[in-house]
């Protein structure tokens, strides 16, 4: 399948539920506004995504105080399904409904894919609590919305690597979205958002 298709498809999930994603995001607006909708892709294309994902020892390590994780985000060193998905993402009907959903006018793509790309960790594997990039590569436009696709099958929350966000900080009870296999998570990125992943 290519972008366009792929693109095509998650439309159609996104408007077959759009009330009421945009009520989850809506409820959640005033501290850190999000909505996740589960089963995104035909089960069959989700799972040879997770097939075509690099291996560890193909992608970027990055390990530091912040975090110990892999990175892919040279697209083409990869499997072309892998760029193919990553991009139906950036599509400009993807992007307005999302926007249409979170009520936010003006928000464009990241075609540069700047500090986005594709994840991978493994037991041991962190990302302590952070505030996401605000800015594009040129620091021309900031980042209102991060979109996370998660293709792990099997996965269970005791597996760890959940989103968590922190509207109110690391003292107070975070929000955990479970990384579920096929689901979609859509948050938006403010000066108090928190995220992590264990």
């Amino acid at each position: 399948m290519n972008r366009t298709e792929i693109a095509g498809l998650i439309c159609t999930k996104l408007i077959t539920n759009k009330e009421a994603l945009k009520s989850q995001f809506l409820e959640s607006k005033d501290t850190i506004g999000y909505f996740f909708i589960d089963d995104l892709l035909p089960k069959e294309l989700a799972t040879e995504i997770y097939n075509k994902f690099p291996t560890t020892k193909e992608a970027v390590r990055k390990k530091n105080l912040r975090e110990f994780k892999f990175t892919a985000y040279q697209m083409d060193n990869y499997n072309t399904l892998l760029e193919e998905v990553i991009y139906a993402f950036q599509d400009k009907r993807v992007v307005d409904l999302v926007s249409e959903i979170c009520e936010l006018e003006e928000v464009y793509s990241d075609e540069n894919l700047y500090a986005g790309g594709l994840s991978l960790m493994e037991k041991g594997n962190f990302l302590n609590p952070h505030l996401d990039n605000s800015h594009d590569k040129d620091r021309n436009r900031w980042r209102v919305l991060n979109l996370l696709y998660y293709v792990s099958p099997d996965w269970t929350a005791d597996n760890g690597g959940n989103l968590e966000i922190w509207p109110e900080g690391l003292q107070k009870k975070a929000t955990t979205i479970v990384s579920k296999f096929n689901e979609v998570g859509c948050y938006d990125n403010t000066s108090k958002l928190m995220a992590f992943c264990k």
